[in-house]
């Protein structure tokens, strides 16, 4: 992502590792010199970028003046949707970029699955899985926390609710992170075959079950498609894609990002290892300290209006930069203190309004179990590595999390 703000006359990139590797000293400083920012980003064009906590939720909450959707503010397609071909169109469109009714159909076809007490009936098999990872980890003095336990529990877990087979989701993870490794509109072209293996294996997954189907999220779907007016073809791949990538990122990056905060602050995982209790606020923390998405979808602005002292026309785009909000002195007390007891904690890292994160209480739930079976097992848990070895993904989607964290186990 790049940035240019006219009144300031500065180049900000926020694609450069050394940016990426700690933005929180530039959103500080933006949040106090020019709370708004020109960007560019992938597939959107030039925008603003919103960084103050208060002009982040605003935009969040207010559908009427900020749409999901480019056709929904101004009645026009948006670039990609002119250019890009079909098939990459056909991942784009979902919930996340829908307005209205279409979004509250679409978002009502699923949330059911992911009611507080829906995801409170997967309590026994999260915390199977979470202490099957961990004795395999523990096997050894040192081991990844990424790749052994930060992202093989969540894509498990939305990987069974939605069906997803065992041998399929190392495949559809390799092929969704080299999709939103681009960071531009050219590199797409690139990545047009992994689209094509996507859309293929979608398809032989939805075939099968479509010829039998089982008791997951994927075949209710398929039967909601089939009934008629509900869901369409291409909406239904789009619907899985979404819940089988963001059912799992964003739990990859609390788990990982929140453990580096633990490791990094002694005091406040000695604090959590004394009291359990403190587990739901340690979640919470983890969340707004180093939030796993930084940045939410470009949102449209429908009238005329101002956000953050600038004046907004009709057509305009924001990003609302969630990581920057959460870090808002305007809104927390010591915002760049790690204190897994804060409370009152209002941060934005799952969104607010009507776009809320659909999967935020089973991300917490999952959260909640790891990091409670995390510190009791591995009471000593500390890097293995300086902090200057860690390397952070680049990714178009916002997301910011670890490429790898090696620990010592005790």
């Amino acid at each position: 992502m790049r940035i240019r703000d006219r009144h300031l006359g500065i180049d900000v990139n926020f694609a450069n590792p050394a940016a990426w590797a700690d933005p929180y000293p530039l959103y500080a400083w933006l949040r106090e010199a020019s709370p708004m920012v020109r960007c560019r980003q992938p597939f959107v064009g030039r925008a603003w970028a919103a960084t103050r906590y208060d002009d982040v939720s605003s935009v969040l909450k207010d559908p009427k003046r900020f749409k999901s959707s480019h056709s929904g503010a101004n009645g026009r397609q948006a670039i990609y949707e002119r250019v890009l071909p079909r098939l990459v169109q056909g991942f784009m469109k979902s919930m996340v970029s829908s307005d209205g009714d279409d979004h509250r159909r679409l978002r009502g076809l699923v949330a059911k699955a992911f009611t507080p007490a829906r995801v409170e009936q997967l309590e026994s098999r999260i915390d199977g899985i979470v202490t099957q990872l961990l004795d395999r980890a523990m096997a050894s003095a040192t081991f990844d926390l990424m790749a052994a336990f930060a992202l093989p529990l969540p894509l498990r877990i939305i990987s069974e609710l939605l069906g997803v087979e065992a041998h399929e989701r190392a495949n559809f993870r390799r092929a969704m992170v080299r999709i939103i490794a681009d960071r531009s509109e050219w590199s797409l072209i690139y990545r047009l075959p992994t689209y094509w293996e996507l859309r293929r294996m979608f398809d032989r997954m939805l075939a099968r079950k479509r010829a039998r189907p089982t008791d997951d999220l994927t075949s209710d779907l398929i039967a909601v498609e089939q009934a008629g007016d509900q869901l369409t073809a291409e909406e239904l791949v789009s619907m899985v894609f979404l819940l089988l990538f963001a059912g799992h990122e964003t739990t990859v990056n609390l788990l990982g990002n929140g453990t580096l905060a633990l490791l990094e602050h002694p005091e406040q995982f000695a604090r959590l290892r004394d009291d359990p209790s403190l587990v739901p606020s340690a979640i919470e923390e983890m969340l707004r300290f180093d939030s796993p998405a930084h940045f939410s979808a470009t949102r449209y602005v429908a009238e005329r209006c101002e956000v953050g002292g600038m004046v907004l026309e009709r057509g305009d785009k924001i990003l609302p930069m969630l990581g920057a909000a959460n870090r808002d002195g305007r809104a927390f007390d010591e915002p760049d203190a790690f204190d897994v007891g804060r409370e009152p904690n209002r941060h934005v890292a799952f969104g607010a309004g009507p776009h809320f994160c659909i999967g935020a209480h089973l991300s917490r739930f999952e959260g909640r179990i790891a990091l409670t079976r995390l510190v009791q097992r591995c009471p000593g848990l500390r890097l293995a590595v300086g902090r200057d070895a860690l390397r952070w993904r680049q990714n178009n989607s916002g997301l910011r999390g670890l490429t790898a964290l090696p620990v010592r186990g005790s």
